[in-house]
């Protein structure tokens, strides 16, 4: 945001202002207005410019990152737990996921979720808003590791290096 306001600060227009409107939870929103000479004499036309970021899908971030001083713990519960090993398209849908780029998805879809999205495009919220999610957004096991994990209601992901990344909760 810095540089487009100093992109309008360096144009020779006669007059300008940058306003800090209030931070909302994401980041700071800036209004820029702008005087250009309108080509009339004594005359100038006001341009105004608002930037700053939407909202995240369903009003709130979901960010799934475990904090710092918890991360030892986790990882001895992680070594504790039925594994199943992640690929590498898996390990990038873990990451899209624990930085709340898909959010309001808390984690990979149920089975509900994936037949809303490939049905309608859309997830269904408990308010009855709808979602846009258009990619189904699962970790596919077989019955191996189906086998494996049994009635356990975690289970622990890992990377192909052997390294717990996360935990999957029911």
């Amino acid at each position: 945001m810095a540089s487009m306001a100093a992109l309008f600060f360096k144009t020779p227009y006669s007059s300008h202002s940058l306003t800090k409107i209030p931070n909302t939870h994401f980041a700071p929103t800036f209004k820029v207005s702008v005087s250009i000479p309108s080509g009339r004499k004594g005359h100038q036309q006001r341009l105004r410019v608002s930037s700053g970021l939407i909202e995240p899908d369903g009003g709130k971030l979901v960010e799934l990152l475990v904090d710092e001083s918890l991360r030892d713990v986790k990882k001895i519960e992680a070594l504790s737990l039925p594994r199943i090993k992640l690929s590498s398209i898996d390990l990038q849908w873990v990451h899209v996921l624990s930085e709340g780029w898909a959010s309001p998805l808390s984690g990979f879809m149920r089975e509900s979720e994936f037949l809303q999205t490939l049905h309608f495009n859309t997830l269904r919220l408990d308010d009855g808003s709808a979602v846009n999610m258009s990619v189904p957004i699962v970790l596919a096991i077989d019955d191996s590791q189906k086998h494996r994990i049994g009635e356990s209601t975690k289970v622990a992901l890992f990377d192909s290096n052997n390294n717990p990344v996360a935990i999957l909760k029911e």
